[in-house]
């Protein structure tokens, strides 16, 4: 299959250059988790700039702010082609969907951004582009993609391309 199953296009925010996306909040059921902290932990001192920690995803961005950042959700009934040459950063990670939403959040605590996906237990691939441009200085360049396709286990995070612009 050369298509998504299901897609959804939508603005999400990039806040303090970061987006959260989660499918079951880790501090609803412990309000003093310390996941966020964990996932960006993990994106910074892993090198993928791509941070998991307790279901939360936490994408690093050069983009401080951006607060209509495009993202385009798809769902594949198996792994997505690879088209790694159009992003400028591409990392695979699982991402459990027990209630069918995807929720997008900007670091600072505004209002989650919703999407509606089937329920599942998936693998996701998340793809960013514009970073060179928005580390010139440009505003709103930046872009996203999460692919999801269901997985039988757990696996590790992986990196698929990372920004050359991390180094800096």
């Amino acid at each position: 299959m050369s298509q998504p199953s299901h897609a959804v296009d939508l603005d999400v925010e990039v806040n303090h250059g970061q987006i959260y996306i989660y499918g079951a909040a880790p501090w609803a059921d412990d309000p003093n988790s310390d996941a966020v902290l964990r996932a960006l932990d993990d994106a910074r001192q892993s090198g993928r700039f791509v941070g998991v920690s307790d279901g939360l995803v936490d994408l690093v961005s050069p983009a401080q702010w951006n607060f209509h950042a495009p993202m385009r959700v798809e769902v594949w009934p198996l792994e997505p082609p690879a088209d790694d040459d159009a992003w400028d950063q591409v990392v695979d990670v699982d991402l459990d969907v027990p209630d069918g939403r995807v929720w997008f959040e900007g670091s600072g605590g505004r209002d989650p951004i919703p999407c509606d996906v089937p329920p599942g237990t998936y693998r996701a691939r998340v793809s960013g582009r514009g970073y060179a441009e928005v580390a010139d200085g440009a505003e709103g360049l930046d872009s996203y993609r999460l692919r999801l396709w269901p997985r039988d286990g757990d696996t590790g995070p992986r990196s698929r391309k990372v920004w050359f612009g991390y180094e800096r």
